[in-house]
């Protein structure tokens, strides 16, 4: 079942994101909700997350190119599909739920 973010979905939105490309920025890294600094996610070199956002989630990012990303998380009870975009400076990823337009901002750590 995809479930739609409430504050913890968004967080995994983190979770978030392969390797940059090029002169891009990367995600690899760790990464912490702004709005809930409990949640935290990181991404690995090969594009694999893992995610504490109220429950454990892991799963993978794809890059979509132009800093834009896709988040597939399992946590278990639950699936969250969600889209991230990086900041210029490589500081900051918004995460997006598209079935419901609801965002989440996190910070590099």
């Amino acid at each position: 079942m995809v479930k739609r973010w409430g504050p913890a979905g968004l967080v995994l939105g983190l979770a978030l994101l392969a390797a940059g490309c090029g002169s891009d920025p990367s995600l690899t890294g760790t990464w912490i909700m702004a709005e809930n600094q409990s949640r935290t996610m990181t991404v690995r070199d090969d594009g694999s997350v893992s995610a504490n956002i109220d429950v454990s989630c892991t799963g993978t990012t794809k890059d979509q190119g132009d800093r834009e990303y896709r988040l597939e998380l399992d946590c278990g009870v639950t699936k969250i599909s969600a889209d991230g975009v990086l900041s210029e400076d490589g500081k900051t990823l918004t995460v997006k739920d598209p079935s419901t337009g609801q965002e989440a901002v996190w910070n590099r750590k």
